[in-house]
């Protein structure tokens, strides 16, 4: 909705808030206040059962920090060309990327339901991306002189970086104590001061669209100052990125595999349904949200077959005899008392792990291992009073 909000900048013309740098500074800025959790949760934890954390620790996040900016920033551009739906959609392409990348960098095996998986999740894609040759420009989604393709091959170019430093995290990085909070936090403190010492004075020096620049800070503040819309969606936006991050960290901790996976699936129907309400009924025809158009249909049909690939690499739809972790490969946690639930691809290569940072899941799984009975092979009560 920011980026469809029209104000008057600092030569006095109404524009829409096209400030792609300016929501990634906003975004870091809201992940900054999970440190801030982090420490309050440790004041009320006993002082033999804190988290050990050195500054060597935080120092080092700086270089998924600089990952994370890069493809980030290539995603928030790439919402200036094409809708949210479509923008979701197409971040299902980091489930191809990273499973191929460990592949090929890290020696992880890919079953044949997992290549099946990736082999229809890829369809998907191009299902998805196709509809971009369709029709012109879609009512509320934007300016229409934008180029949607542009903004697929942002997307994919922002999720190949994302797999990369991903992929990179798990070889190279060796922070297993990092809490996850401290990981959003330090990315967000880091992120933040890159972002305001470095990304702006190179935007504020490149020539661009914006008052001869790439993109005019001050023009972004006088913006916000002449908008009343701009200035609630603006701490709205922040304080839900931070709501956001944390309560991401508690879900991990407390839901099944299985609900991520469901959760990251159904993310994509949350936010094409939440545009097509405020076009239709919450803010009808007023240049927000996002209308339903002919290629809408072909977009449905991508939706649907990037479940079915999600499942079939999951291991939830089994089309192959080889589904299931072998011997030496750790299942994913999907509550307590499943013999074999629903998700049977190893843990680190299930959707759930493949879609955030392994600084994130680590964690996550190193939890899961002590849970895990030595003689029986199933899952303790431990699973229902893990401690965050």
């Amino acid at each position: 909705m920011a980026y469809d909000t029209k104000s008057y900048g600092i030569d006095g013309t109404e524009k829409a808030f096209a400030k792609p740098i300016m929501m990634l500074l906003l975004m870091f800025t809201g992940m900054v206040p999970a440190i801030f959790i982090w420490m309050i949760q440790q004041y009320f934890t006993p002082l033999d059962k804190r988290d050990q954390l050195s500054a060597r620790t935080m120092a080092v996040l700086i270089i998924p920090s600089i990952c994370d900016l890069l493809c980030t920033l290539l995603l928030l551009v790439a919402q200036l060309y094409i809708t949210a739906s479509m923008w979701q959609m197409m971040r299902g392409s980091i489930i191809i990327i990273t499973a191929l990348l460990k592949r090929g960098v890290l020696g992880h095996r890919l079953k044949r339901h997992m290549w099946l998986g990736v082999g229809i999740i890829t369809v998907a894609m191009m299902l998805v991306a196709s509809t971009s040759f369709f029709g012109g420009p879609e009512e509320g989604s934007g300016e229409g002189s934008k180029d949607p393709r542009v903004g697929i091959l942002l997307v994919l170019v922002g999720c190949l970086a994302q797999g990369v430093q991903y992929v990179f995290e798990e070889k190279v990085m060796a922070v297993d104590n990092a809490p996850p909070l401290v990981v959003i936090g330090c990315e967000g403190l880091w992120g933040t001061l890159l972002t305001l010492l470095l990304v702006y004075p190179l935007a504020y020096a490149l020539p661009g669209e914006d008052g001869g620049r790439f993109e005019d800070p001050w023009d972004a503040l006088a913006m916000v100052r002449h908008s009343a819309s701009l200035q609630r969606l603006v701490p709205l936006f922040v304080l839900f990125v931070t709501g956001y991050n944390c309560m991401a960290v508690y879900v991990t901790s407390f839901l099944s595999a299985i609900w991520h996976a469901i959760m990251d699936n159904f993310r994509p129907v949350t936010i094409w349904g939440c545009d097509l309400l405020i076009f239709y009924v919450l803010l009808p025809h007023q240049g927000f949200g996002e209308a339903w158009v002919p290629a809408s249909w072909l977009q449905l049909g991508g939706l649907l077959v990037l479940f079915l690939g999600t499942a079939v690499y999951n291991g939830s739809v089994c089309v192959f005899s080889d589904v299931g972790p072998g011997p030496e490969e750790q299942p994913l946690r999907e509550g307590p008392g499943t013999q074999g639930g629903w998700i049977k691809t190893p843990a680190d290569m299930a959707s759930p792990s493949l879609m955030k940072s392994p600084l994130m899941h680590r964690q996550e799984r190193a939890g899961h291992a002590l849970e895990m009975h030595p003689a029986q092979g199933h899952y303790s009560s431990l699973a229902m009073s893990r401690d965050v």
